[in-house]
């Protein structure tokens, strides 16, 4: 499948960021988790956005965002001479002017994890096993879809409209802590 969308250049940042963080750790520089939490972050939006044609093009300015916290992360850790070229690189990408491949995430998480209109669907990783029967019971009392997973084990994917979601969601996380503590 090739992809016909452009990002405007937020892909291109994220590739001169990631090489920067690892440039840094090679280097022998202490690099905050944070920053490869956000770079994972971004990857994700930004593949989102690249692979569905209905994804909104705010949620490039989500993605940029992290990278721009990401920048904030990188550049003290920099000498100057690395931080002149990696600035250069950066400025290159935001024109899209720079030749780099972003490495877009075709894994499957986007088939569960996904918003569509006003319908949204998300993920939860579970400790312990719930019965079919209180999945169902769930479904029925929230007027959404409470279902195993079929693509990763321990995990539940709640679907339906956004609110009904959100709203499942808060009082789910009850039952989610009550596993995580009390695992069966």
């Amino acid at each position: 499948m090739e992809v016909k969308r452009s990002a405007h250049g937020v892909d291109k940042q994220w590739v001169v960021l990631n090489e920067l963080a690892f440039l840094l750790l090679q280097q022998g520089k202490e690099v905050p988790e944070e920053v490869f939490s956000r770079l994972r972050i971004a990857k994700s939006i930004i593949s989102y956005y690249l692979l569905d044609e209905h994804a909104p093009f705010d949620i490039l300015l989500k993605a940029n965002n992290e990278l721009s916290k990401v920048q904030s992360l990188l550049f003290p850790l920099c000498e100057e001479d690395v931080a002149r070229e990696y600035m250069e690189k950066l400025r290159r990408a935001v024109t899209d002017d720079l030749d780099v491949e972003f490495p877009l995430d075709r894994n499957p998480f986007n088939l569960e994890v996904k918003k569509r209109g006003n319908i949204q669907s998300i993920r939860v990783r579970l400790d312990g096993e719930l019965q079919p029967e209180i999945l169902s019971s769930l479904s029925e009392w929230y007027g959404v879809i409470f279902e195993y997973s079929r693509e990763l084990d321990n995990c539940i994917v709640i679907e339906g409209e956004e609110g009904r979601v959100k709203g499942a969601l808060r009082d789910f996380s009850i039952i989610w802590r009550f596993l995580k503590e009390n695992p069966l």
